[in-house]
């Protein structure tokens, strides 16, 4: 998938610089200069870097499971070496062979650890990274509902193009933002949903803490 450019994004929250950034298969968009993952936004919206911490956090993981990835490419390298030593010498020697191949199991079963560990850093990591652009769709939703007021809509396909992502990644994130009551839904004549921000109007009450998104038909 080829995204649009990129010459608009906001300063990196990072390190501040204003330099183009370069798509990344497991960060989606990072940092041309510092290499970290920001998240684009459209010219012209007020940006508050609140997910800033979760795109730290989304570095610290990454960096952790690259650490149990390679710890797990040793310790697999050991067992596999361990085993074929403890082959060699068992004729020669039990005690020895024995030796060996109970260092070869212990390398084998931390290599297992190191990769599951490895594997759930990642997913903690694609969570941050979610967090981090659901902070910015809130934002950028906002922006566009207090441009064109109460009926500012926004469509997967629009927020897709003003965060410079595919329509899929858009969908998902007005959905979790739905479901923390953080954007209201509306049914278009077209069958297509439309999003808002979600702020109460004058005399109406705020959702209730936990409460599913309002979906109206028009």
């Amino acid at each position: 998938m080829t995204l649009p450019s990129t010459g608009d994004l906001a300063p990196c929250p990072h390190c501040g610089a204003k330099s183009r950034a370069e798509q990344s298969p497991a960060l989606r968009w990072r940092c041309g200069v510092c290499g970290h993952p920001l998240v684009p936004s459209p010219p012209g919206v007020a940006r508050s870097n609140g997910e800033l911490p979760a795109l730290v956090r989304t570095h610290r993981l990454r960096a952790m499971a690259l650490g149990w990835t390679a710890a797990a490419f040793v310790l697999g390298a050991i067992a596999m070496m361990g085993a074929g030593v403890a082959l060699l010498v068992w004729l020669a020697s039990h005690l020895a062979g024995i030796v060996l191949a109970a260092l070869a199991a212990a390398s084998l079963a931390g290599t297992g650890a190191s990769v599951r560990r490895a594997r759930r850093r990642r997913g903690e990591a694609r969570t941050a990274l979610d967090e981090a652009w659901d902070a910015v769709a809130g934002e950028v939703l906002a922006a566009r509902t207090g441009e064109t007021g109460e009926t500012g809509e926004t469509t997967a396909p629009d927020l897709a193009k003003a965060m410079q992502t595919d329509e899929a990644h858009a969908e998902g994130m007005l959905a979790r933002l739905s479901a923390l009551g953080r954007v209201r839904v509306d049914v278009r004549d077209d069958a297509e949903l439309a999003y808002r921000a979600s702020e109460a109007a004058p005399g109406e009450d705020e959702p209730e803490a936990g409460a599913g998104p309002r979906m109206r038909a028009r």
